[in-house]
């Protein structure tokens, strides 16, 4: 509170600061000397825009050294949320598959700014293999810790979207089946379409799945919201139905991956 603070009152002390950091981050050269001791003043800012640079400066020059210094932000909960979903995000995006990231994401999952959990979501399923542990984080972040499972709690349509790309790359049981199911029925469209996208990467893992993820499919409802000359819910769909009609053996999980959406990199745009 008392670092937000005075940021608030004296915001000009770190506009020398945030200038530098920016103008690191924008190089492509190699750091200069001291750039170390430099973002570690950075991470301690009062500032928060100040610590988000560092936090992507840190992914921007791969240093390692500082790695441990992200999942920390990407856990502390008293730090500025953005700051947390950009430490997640680098996280994923330097493809930190240890024990102590796999430790930190399955923290941020359940973190109470959304951006963080969505990231969190998108970057197990990319760092890890299926996992029983990994789908039930998961399945607690669409319903809650109450048992049984009766209907998805999580409000947010793009870390629904996230959960149904984690369970597609990390589901292994009928309860991991049966969210991408429901996923399939939710109101939003580009919901619906990355369920369609995660019961067919499901189904190509887990064959036995695949008759009741193929009829699934075929009831899913194909209309969408929007003015858009280009139905991305209705290629979408179109894509997983045709995976799933060629049969589990036919199904190659690396055609899937392009049609898992990022709502904040142009979804609505032609992708052929």
């Amino acid at each position: 509170m008392l670092r937000a603070l005075l940021t608030f009152l004296f915001p000009h002390r770190w506009q020398g600061q945030l200038a530098a950091a920016k103008h690191l981050l924008a190089s492509d050269g190699p750091a200069p000397p001291g750039t170390g001791t430099r973002t570690d003043a950075w991470l301690a800012s009062p500032a928060w825009e100040v610590r988000n640079v560092a936090v992507k400066l840190i992914a921007h020059l791969h240093d390692e050294a500082r790695y441990d210094r992200l999942l920390e932000k990407a856990t502390d909960r008293s730090e500025s949320g953005i700051v947390r979903r950009n430490a997640v995000e680098a996280i994923g995006r330097l493809g930190l598959a240890t024990d102590a990231a796999r430790t930190a994401l399955t923290s941020a999952v359940f973190d109470r700014y959304w951006e963080v959990r969505g990231e969190a979501a998108r970057a197990l399923a990319t760092l890890f293999p299926p996992d029983a542990c990994l789908e039930h984080k998961l399945l607690e972040v669409l319903y809650g810790t109450h048992t049984p499972r009766r209907r998805i709690r999580e409000e947010n349509f793009e870390v629904c979207m996230a959960c149904a790309r984690g369970l597609g790359y990390l589901g292994v049981s009928r309860a991991g089946f049966e969210a991408l199911a429901e996923l399939a029925r939710n109101d939003a469209w580009l919901v619906r379409s990355q369920a369609a996208v995660g019961l067919a990467h499901f189904a190509a893992r887990l064959p036995e799945h695949f008759p009741e993820a193929r009829e699934t499919l075929r009831k899913l409802d194909r209309l969408s919201e929007g003015a858009v000359s280009y139905f991305v819910h209705r290629d979408v769909l179109s894509q997983a139905l045709r995976a799933v009609h060629r049969g589990p053996d036919a199904i190659d999980p690396g055609q899937l991956a392009p049609l898992y959406l990022n709502p904040r990199a142009g979804w609505n745009h032609v992708r052929r």
